[in-house]
């Protein structure tokens, strides 16, 4: 890897990601683990007819954008054992990256405040009542509405 592409994936790796150090770090031990630990012949892995690498990595780099748009580590707060949240990374566990929050995550919450049905849904737009003053103080509320 060149310097110039070793620069790119640093610049591009501190845009998208809430810890970037982390992230490097979790990757690094994992193939450290699997390195130490990988037999001494390694088969071929087995691909699923119709599932390509490709889409794989796809679906994982939308998993990191997304979220780094909720300010979610990218195990989602769902392994204990993840080493950079410990298993806290549910969305709003760190600052929430804007630039992808305003890609990703605005035009859906804009939708939802504006009481638009989900397109090709056939609900009815919402018609829930404003929230007052009186709201119970440990009633949440999602864009606007309790």
């Amino acid at each position: 890897m060149s310097a110039s592409e070793l620069a790119e994936l640093e610049a591009f790796l501190v845009k998208v990601l809430p810890d970037p150090m982390g992230f490097v770090e979790r990757v690094m031990g994992e193939l450290a683990g699997r390195l130490a630990n990988a037999p001494p012949t390694v088969e071929a892995p087995i691909v699923v007819p119709g599932y390509e690498v490709a889409d794989r990595e796809a679906l994982v780099d939308h998993n990191v954008l997304l979220a780094g748009a909720l300010g979610a580590c990218d195990c989602w707060g769902q392994d204990a054992d993840c080493r950079i949240c410990s298993g806290q990374g549910s969305s709003g566990w760190v600052e929430p990256n804007t630039a992808l929050y305003d890609e990703y995550v605005a035009p859906a919450v804009r939708q939802v405040q504006a009481g638009d049905a989900m397109p090709g849904s056939k609900a009815a737009p919402r018609s829930d009542p404003e929230p007052t003053d009186e709201a119970p103080a440990d009633q949440m509320t999602v864009g606007g509405r309790a």
